[in-house]
């Protein structure tokens, strides 16, 4: 069938308008709610991010609006599914009458390839074996009907066709099916990343949600609410999503480095670019290219990266004397306390390999409890918990870290979600795109501060328990649901005392990225006396972490009760 006539492109379409302050999701009922969805999204970033589209991507998201609705529902049929080709045979579906006649219109106007190019790899991958064997028959290469399909793959590699890509009715032209390729799919890939502003969210968030398996916070969108400020930035994410894909693929840390982009402007992107370059050093510390390695980690400004500069450097040929003094120069500039405690941990090292005596360590004495129990299969926690609670004086839970983040997301709800430029950007967000970024605290300065104040009013009691209550449910990046029963909640607040609440949430705060791990596995509370103790529960060989180690000692220095429970197995 002949396709629609050239659709010129609505300049409107090309410039930024006001984004929609709401998102409609089709119900579950509707046949064609995918359908719905994915026009939603498209009418979305074309209002929404119009200025960074290109004429060919605003025409092509005009025209896919413009075909009929069994050709689009088709073609958003194939693009929520993996993959870019699909077997003739495998696209049936009940809502999509005409099926042959939306292929023909999808072709006609470009959003598939009827006569995709492939390789002996996808012929393998969408043939069953019983049709490689027929294929395999036909080209006069028969192979034992025994054979395994993971062993046809070299017969067809050793065909002459498979020197080059082509059609599958080249490569078996009895076939009873064909093979349709989608077109556009950077395209769309783009239109996703714009919306969602990452590539690991996908089209079924829309089914998650609309399941009730997932509920988000509805924050009010405005002109600044979006991932991305300019075209360029968009590109530079999917250049590094690139990168760390051949990384993820172990190519060569050399073939990788010229596609990275330079310094960026954006803090987010920047942030993101040396992750990844952090991730090529230890690439390249594992492969044994040092010297690159060792470039890699100086030019970077992540704290992490410090730790394995100077961890190489130890090792090396340098004078450990210019080592060291690099190293202290270092240590002045950095306060998180983990990077701080690795580099201690060398400078004592470089110390005694150059005959200084080493300044004493402090150790704390940790409280200790020395548990003998009965291995009954369980979780060592789960254990302990029962042993520490067995004569029911006591109520205990096992609350790792996910009771103190959790009254940290309760309090701080309103701050978490206040819609700051860059922080929300889509519907489906557990919290601000900047949540663990540096800035995040110096971005909220003066609403963290009054709601810490509530600490010292007493108001958090009531603000955390409405919060729950109105809350719960919805998604949220530091609040875990299903450990924070009503009860939990209702004793935390009752006894655990604010400045000791207090004390947690600002170290927290320090560094929610890497301080929201690390709390003590057990909190049980003494009703009759109104008191609490946290618990860090170790097996039999299991030692303390640094981050538990740092967590531990906060605790102690501000009178929290955390004890170690060290716990051996019975043998009878």
């Amino acid at each position: 069938m002949s396709g629609p006539p050239p659709i010129a492109v609505d300049k409107n379409i090309m410039t930024a308008k006001p984004p929609p302050t709401s998102l409609d999701r089709a119900s579950l009922e509707d046949p064609l709610y995918y359908l719905k969805n994915l026009q939603t999204v498209v009418r979305w970033v074309t209002s929404y991010h119009g200025d960074l589209l290109t004429a060919d991507e605003a025409q092509t998201f005009q025209q896919l609006l413009q075909l009929s609705t069994p050709a689009q529902a088709l073609f958003a049929r194939m693009m929520i599914r993996k993959g870019e080709l699909f077997r003739s045979d495998k696209l049936e579906y009940d809502e999509i009458p005409e099926r042959a006649q939306a292929l023909d219109e999808l072709s006609d106007c470009g959003f598939i390839d009827y006569q995709p190019h492939i390789d002996a790899a996808d012929v393998h991958k969408h043939c069953r074996r019983d049709e490689l064997l027929d294929m395999l028959q036909a080209a006069e290469r028969p192979v034992p009907k025994s054979s395994k399909k993971s062993e046809l793959l070299t017969t067809l590699q050793s065909l002459p066709i498979s020197d080059s890509p082509a059609p599958l009715t080249q490569w078996w032209p009895d076939a009873p099916f064909t093979l349709i390729a989608l077109r556009h799919m950077e395209t769309f890939d783009r239109l996703r990343l714009m919306f969602f502003g990452n590539l690991h969210q996908d089209w079924s968030e829309f089914v998650l949600t609309e399941l009730g398996h997932q509920s988000y916070e509805k924050v009010a969108f405005n002109s600044q609410s979006r991932a991305f400020e300019s075209r360029a930035d968009v590109d530079n994410y999917l250049t590094l999503h690139r990168c760390i894909t051949l990384l993820f693929e172990e190519t060569p840390a050399t073939k990788i480095l010229p596609l990275v982009p330079t310094a960026l402007s954006n803090p987010w992107l920047e942030f993101r670019r040396q992750r990844l370059s952090f991730q090529l050093g230890q690439y390249a510390e594992r492969t044994g290219e040092i010297a690159l390695a060792t470039d890699l980690y100086t030019e970077n400004t992540l704290d992490e990266a410090k730790v394995r500069l100077y961890r190489v450097l130890e090792k090396s040929n340098r004078d450990p004397h210019e080592v060291l003094r690099d190293l202290e120069q270092d240590l002045g500039n950095i306060t998180r306390p983990e990077t701080r405690l690795h580099l201690g941990r060398v400078q004592r090292r470089l110390n005694r390999k150059i005959g200084l005596k080493a300044k004493p360590v402090r150790k704390p004495t940790l409280p200790t409890i020395e548990l003998n129990l009965c291995n009954t299969g369980e979780r060592v926690e789960f254990s302990t918990l029962a042993a520490l609670t067995n004569d029911g004086t006591l109520r205990g839970f096992y609350t790792e870290n996910w009771l103190f983040t959790g009254l940290f997301g309760l309090l701080f709800w309103p701050v978490l979600f206040e819609p700051l430029p860059g922080a929300f950007f889509h519907p489906f967000q557990a919290g601000p795109a900047d949540l663990y970024r540096a800035d995040f605290l110096r971005r909220r300065e003066v609403q963290i501060n009054a709601q810490l104040a509530t600490l010292d009013t007493g108001s958090y009691t009531g603000l955390i328990k409405q919060c729950w209550q109105s809350k719960h449910g919805t998604a949220c990046s530091l609040v875990h649901w299903p450990a924070l029963s009503e009860e939990l909640i209702d004793l935390a607040l009752a006894i655990i005392p604010a400045q000791h609440l207090k004390v947690i949430f600002r170290h927290l705060l320090s560094d929610l990225r890497n301080h929201r791990r690390g709390m003590p596995d057990l909190s049980v509370f003494d009703l009759a006396q109104q008191s609490y103790r946290l618990i860090e529960v170790k097996g039999p060989g299991d030692k303390l972490q640094d981050h538990q180690t740092l967590w531990i000692e906060t605790m102690l220095d501000n009178g929290i009760p955390i004890e170690v429970a060290q716990v051996q197995w019975r043998t009878t």
